[in-house]
């Protein structure tokens, strides 16, 4: 009797909920005929999600969001990035003030770009098909004229991760991780040349030293790892193999003062610095990166000495290695070197609450950083560059007046002026600190935005999880599907940090990994309880949402915790842990391991198995929204896909959106558009009574 109960419960809010979700379409339908309906982009499919009308959701903001990349190397030009057309694209921006000028275009976003750092005659940039996310190198113009298509400088099917051009004409030098599947081709392909074979198996890393150039390069191994090469842009076919390792990986890829190839090589476990010359100079000539003999200094950020990490200066020429400004307790997130000769300090950006900070420090001195830029906005600061020739120090800043704003803080006078103008809505939206205590009486901390005063009463509460997991919820620009989820439905809006985030010192970012990652889960269950007491919020309305590692919590709530949620949204989440190791692209599947435990050891997997949202699906009881890009290389398709049946099969509805030409991310401005639009209409849906 009790299981045809529960039976005939679950079919009766099944109907429920189809009624709400477009059951009774024949009815509405000359209603829907007369209303404009929501349209996905093209590369888009729906799985069980009916028409809905469109609403208005002030998608505008995209076009205005500048990123700042770097200057010109001798004019004050900086380059950008911003919408422009479907995607993201390089733009230059001549003077504050200025409209930025579109340098690139395309459905493939832009990702990265700099100019040649002496005389500034080309540019390069990267791009990936289809949000893949193997990375591919395009050089822009030639003796200054940026006019003509861009010319592809590393092969298609490669993962470029990281570049950095070499000082005085040198070059570039870049860093090639393996694929393991082959990514989609580019909305227009460019017709690839031919990388060349090797037949060496090299077990070890093969750098070349540092003290001299290899009488005989290394010939590139098919089944390496992780591959840095030297290039000249002008002349891309013959690109110089300088490092390559079988069973280990480079990252942390970056040029000292004086020219130095730095990177950092991860083997076994262990990471260890390594430092190696060029292949060859701009001119075609066999060389080694020069190093001066008075000074090469190396700045990092890393947590030695304390909670935070702090700066690390590292004297390349002499051996020696300092700890510098421990004292502050608060994170180095950023810095920005001077550029050599001049007599810039080092620009330093903190994370002190959420907030960025930026300081001043010159190298020698025993005062302490000058805060500077005072008069800004709390947000935060991202990618501070100094100009090569001027005193001047770039860099964008995302707060409540705009989603990506350009700054230029000048060294004459210690004052950041707009280079570009604010973009924020009419109506400001406050942030506020939200505080609880989790399970083992852990503090944990979320920010928090409450619904304009013309709400009454408990109103609906929207959890937003974020990814990383070593990310952090930080205050910021509201707009589109999250500023009306507050706006329109009244809802209050609870970014957390749980424990594992970034930001709160390097123990609090340890808290969840390997076996205690449900700990984690369990400060959201704390959350769950703190809702329930707050007279302004209902406890009865409250939908779970989260991307990428936000996107395993949320399912993780939605099976510890479906009798207290209305309903869930996950994004490109993590269903099963073994087969997300598994099938994770492994150029970064060490690195999950580490997070997450090793799938391999019996015991680890077992438990990784009893705790992957997957193993619980049928105690998801609430309606699911899912959503995947198919060209996923992080959290694999096939999660999606087997979170969706399994929900499914037992009798829960799901809403399914997918992308053929998107990845980690929806980039796509029509896809995105669709997105906010879809997760709008069904969080309408969960919190508006019928």
């Amino acid at each position: 009797m009790r299981a045809a109960t529960v039976i005939t419960s679950l079919k009766t809010h099944r109907r429920d909920w189809l009624r709400l979700s477009g059951g009774l379409l024949a009815a509405l339908h000359p209603l829907l005929a007369a209303a404009e309906l929501a349209r996905p982009g093209v590369h888009m499919v729906l799985d069980g999600i009916p028409p809905f009308e469109k609403t208005p959701l002030a998608e505008a903001h995209d076009s205005a969001t500048l990123r700042f990349l770097g200057w010109h190397p001798q004019r004050a030009e900086m380059l950008v990035l911003m919408r422009h057309g479907a995607s993201q694209q390089l733009h230059l921006v001549r003077a504050p003030g200025a409209a930025p000028e579109p340098l690139t275009s395309g459905r493939d976003a832009v990702t990265s770009g700099a100019w040649e750092p002496a005389r500034g005659d080309c540019l390069v940039f990267s791009r990936d098909p289809g949000g893949s996310e193997a990375y591919r190198l395009y050089r822009l113009g030639v003796a200054g004229q940026l006019e003509g298509p861009p010319v592809p400088l590393t092969p298609a099917g490669e993962r470029i991760s990281e570049w950095v051009w070499l000082p005085q004409g040198r070059g570039l030098v870049c860093l090639q991780e393996r694929l393991d599947k082959r990514p989609p081709s580019a909305e227009e392909p460019i017709e690839d040349r031919d990388e060349g074979s090797g037949g060496s198996e090299a077990n070890e890393a093969t750098p070349l030293p540092v003290d001299g150039a290899a009488s005989t390069p290394p010939t590139p191994d098919s089944g390496a790892l992780s591959r840095i090469w030297w290039m000249d842009p002008q002349r891309p076919d013959e690109r110089q193999l300088l490092a390559q390792s079988a069973r280990g990986r480079y990252t942390g890829l970056r040029i000292s003062q004086a020219g130095s190839i730095l990177a950092t090589l991860t083997l076994d476990g262990r990471s260890t610095p390594v430092r190696f010359a060029s292949g060859a100079s701009a001119t075609g000539a066999s060389t080694t990166v020069a190093v001066a003999s008075a000074r090469d200094l190396a700045w990092h950020r890393q947590a030695v000495v304390g909670e935070f990490r702090h700066l690390v200066r590292q004297d390349l020429s002499g051996g020696s290695r300092r700890n510098e400004l421990t004292e502050i307790g608060a994170d180095l997130e950023a810095l920005a070197e001077p550029p050599p000769g001049s007599d810039c300090p080092l620009a330093l950006v903190y994370n002190v609450d959420g907030v960025s900070e930026l300081r001043l420090y010159r190298d020698g001195t025993s005062q302490p950083p000058a805060a500077v830029a005072a008069g800004l906005t709390p947000g935060v600061i991202r990618n501070p560059r100094w100009h090569p020739v001027l005193p001047l120090l770039g860099f964008d800043q995302i707060s409540a007046d705009s989603p990506g704003r350009l700054f230029a803080l000048s060294l004459e006078d210690g004052k950041a002026r707009p280079w570009s103008s604010a973009a924020g809505e009419a109506s400001a939206l406050r942030t506020q600190v939200l505080r609880w205590t989790s399970f083992d009486g852990l503090a944990i901390s979320g920010l928090h935005i409450a619904p304009p005063a013309r709400f009454e009463g408990p109103r609906p509460v929207f959890i937003s999880l974020h990814g990383g997991p070593s990310s952090q919820s930080r205050p910021g620009y509201l707009a589109g599907v999250m500023r009306a989820y507050v706006e329109r439905l009244g809802m209050h809006l609870i970014m957390p940090n749980v424990r594992g985030s970034d930001g709160f010192g390097k123990s609090f970012l340890t808290l969840d990994n390997g076996r205690l990652r449900e700990h984690s889960v369990r400060d959201v269950s704390a959350l769950l309880d703190l809702i329930a007491k707050l007279p302004d919020m209902d406890a009865g309305r409250v939908v779970v949402a989260g991307g990428s590692y936000g996107g395993y919590l949320s399912l993780a709530v939605a099976t510890h915790e479906s009798a207290r949620i209305a309903g869930s949204i996950c994004r490109v989440g993590i269903a099963n842990f073994v087969s997300f190791l598994e099938n994770t692209e492994s150029y970064r599947r060490d690195n999950r391991r580490m997070e997450y435990g090793d799938e391999r050891d019996p015991g680890m997997r077992s438990f990784l198995t009893s705790i992957s949202p997957l193993t619980h699906a049928d105690a998801v009881k609430k309606p699911l929204m899912v959503v995947h890009g198919r060209n996923d290389p992080r959290v694999p398709f096939g999660e999606a896909q087997a979170m969706v049946a399994a929900v499914r099969a037992q009798g829960t509805p799901v809403w399914f959106l997918s992308a053929s030409d998107e990845g980690h991310s929806f980039t796509k401005a029509d896809n995105r558009a669709y997105l906010n639009q879809a997760s709008f209409e069904f969080v309408r849906r969960l919190v508006t009574a019928a």
